[in-house]
Parts: C-alpha cells; structure tokens; sequence
C-alpha cells in the first residue's frame, strides 16, 4: 500500500490535516493507517460532479451557482443547515443519494466545520489555480509521494527566497 510505505519513510510521523478526492478507498486508508490526520475533501471535485448531479434540475447552472454559495458563504454551522435545508427544498433533491451522502459527510468538505483546523491558507477549490503555480518546476504528474515532501521544502524555500528578494527591491 503507497499510504503505509510513505509514512514508513517519514519515520511514522503523521500529517496533521490531508486533502483527497471522495474515494472511498483513500478513506479507508487514511482512517485505517492515521484516524488523528484530519481528512478533508477537495471542493473543487465535488464542484465539478455539480452538473451531472443536479441533471433534470430546472435551472440547473442557477442551482450549480446556489450551491457554491450556499457553501462558500455560509459563516456559521447554523447558516449552512438552514441554507442546506431550503437548497435540498427548493431544487427537490431529497432522493438523490449523492446529497444525501454528501451531507452526511459535510465536515469533510463544508469550510464552517473545517474553521477549527489550520490549512495554511489553501483553499480546496485552488486545485489548478494555486497549486499548480506553486508547485511548477518542483512536482509534476509523476512525482511520487516520496518525492514530494523534499520538493515540497524546495518549493518553500524558493518561496521564501523570492519574498526576500522582492522585500528587499
């Protein structure tokens, strides 16, 4: 298993916060080999499933973008569960399944229920935007995990250095 031989090479110290896709298998790893790491969903996947879930909804491209914000501007868990609530209403979508589990699993992915861990600033809906851009030339597509975490503190000393730089202009 890729999850288990990665942690072996960090000497079993566990990330604190991780972000996946929904699948279901990445999550049963993650809660059999570290259930203290905090596993949050990338938004942005669930924001592209949008369209196809919402298919046969009366003004769906309405409902796509009710959604985002329903999510996004919510401030509080209370909001987010009344807006939720009228949402699932308004749109009839109590019978589909793929809200039903989705909601079941909001603090994965709902930002109101995610406030009280740090994430360094990283949205899960900069998926190309913000991580692509500050990953270029340290990670591609075949990088390994292995490989990530010495990038990964390349990546941010690059940063650094350009901070520096430009504070010092």
């Amino acid at each position: 298993m890729v999850l288990s031989t990665w942690l072996g090479d960090l000497n079993n110290v566990h990330p604190l916060a991780i972000m996946t896709d929904q699948c279901d298998s990445i999550k049963a790893a993650i809660n059999a080999l570290i259930p203290n790491t905090v596993h949050r969903y990338c938004i942005w996947n669930i924001f592209a499933k949008l369209p196809t879930k919402l298919s046969g909804v009366l003004d769906g491209k309405i409902a796509k973008a009710k959604f985002k914000a329903l999510v996004i501007d919510s401030i509080n868990v209370v909001e987010f569960e009344r807006r939720w609530t009228a949402y699932i209403e308004k749109y009839n979508l109590d019978g589909r399944d793929w809200f039903y589990k989705l909601y079941l699993e909001k603090e994965k992915w709902v930002h109101v229920y995610l406030n009280d861990h740090f994430w360094a600033g990283m949205l899960s809906t900069q998926r190309s935007e913000g991580m692509h851009a500050f990953f270029d030339g340290f990670i591609t597509r075949q990088s390994t995990l292995k490989r990530f975490v010495p990038q990964y503190e390349l990546a941010i000393r690059a940063k650094f250095e350009k901070e520096l730089e430009a504070e010092y202009r």
